[in-house]
């Protein structure tokens, strides 16, 4: 899998289905999300990826649990 490598790309991929940022929640290390009224958390396998999605998440001022 190509890592997103532009912001426009992350965006595409955390928000292509709709989603906004007020559907994502970080706790920890991880981010979840709500859709269709059931939350979930957003898998992923590629340490690139998963770490981009959460620097995008973080500087959009995704919610933050403790």
């Amino acid at each position: 899998m190509d890592v997103p490598q532009t912001e426009q790309e992350i965006d595409a991929y955390l928000f292509g289905a709709g989603l906004t940022v007020d559907d994502y929640v970080m706790d920890g290390e991880v981010i979840g999300y709500r859709s269709n009224g059931r939350d979930y958390d957003l898998l992923m396998d590629h340490e690139g990826l998963a770490a981009a999605c959460k620097a995008r998440l973080i500087a959009l001022g995704v919610r933050r649990l403790p």
